[in-house]
């Protein structure tokens, strides 16, 4: 157990982290723990500091001070592209897919590794054939799971912003993901297909054994699906504690109600 926390229960380990635009304090000391295998929830209004905490957590953006350990190892400062290799992969609450590509295109496009992209390995079809076809395999399994089987051959920009996020979930899916930053995954969407949302969410926790950390604005959804809530106001954590808790809280009720 370093500095104190079994990284064998968390997951994510974010201890004091700061991160400054000039004089603003976007993050200002923010500690939070995210257990193995559980869904946790970060709420707050705008212009709290959600995104830009998520931004420093994916390595969008570098600390100012503080530490984040993610599955054991300090990602604090690395580059965006190491810390999705380790499993920790963030999405957008506007999904950034590959507009030219199809909805299978984008999905395979994320499995990593591939023997094929290799200069030398491309050359030779019998190298690489075998493990394209297992990887389309799971490509339309992730694409079946998250229910846009009957899209997958369109365009990004030819289905809805909630199949778009679909999309983007099953992408990440794809690259091998342990926790994901889901940042607003029902925005814009209507409430059915929010709730399909969260309840497929709710699905890879149990069968997949995935950690998710959620930015999300419709707390009635949310809270019928966390296990744990932060709230950021100014920078900070606010306050924290079980859905029914953070409901409750008079610093939260304030935040939301009494400006």
């Amino acid at each position: 157990m370093k500095g104190g926390y079994d990284f064998d229960k968390y997951i994510l380990v974010v201890e004091d982290l700061y991160k400054y635009f000039g004089g603003i304090r976007a993050v200002d000391g923010v500690s939070l723990r995210v257990p193995r295998r559980s869904i946790i929830g970060l709420i707050g209004p705008n212009g709290s500091g959600k995104t830009t905490l998520f931004n420093v957590v994916a390595g969008l953006y570098k600390p100012d001070k503080g530490r984040i350990i993610f599955d054991g190892v300090d990602i604090a400062g690395r580059k965006p592209h190491e810390i999705y290799k380790l499993g920790l992969i963030r999405t957008f609450q506007n999904p950034r897919l590959w507009t030219s590509l199809t909805v299978f295109e984008n999905v395979l496009g994320a499995a990593e590794n591939r023997k094929g992209e290799n200069i030398a390995g491309a050359l030779f079809q019998r190298l690489w054939e075998g493990q394209e076809r297992k990887l389309a395999g799971e490509a339309l399994d992730w694409i079946d799971f998250v229910e846009l089987s009957s899209v997958d051959h369109m365009l990004p920009l030819n289905i809805s912003g909630g199949q778009m996020k679909l999309a983007e979930l099953a992408r990440a899916l794809m690259a091998r993901a342990k926790l994901l930053l889901l940042d607003e995954p029902s925005a814009g969407v209507n409430p059915t297909l929010a709730r399909r949302i969260f309840e497929g969410i709710e699905r890879l926790r149990s069968e997949y054994g995935l950690t998710f950390l959620i930015i999300e604005h419709r707390l009635e959804i949310l809270f019928d699906f966390v296990d744990y809530v932060y709230v950021m106001h100014r920078g900070k954590i606010v306050a924290e504690g079980k859905p029914e808790e953070v409901a409750e809280n008079p610093v939260v009720l304030d935040i939301y109600l009494g400006g």
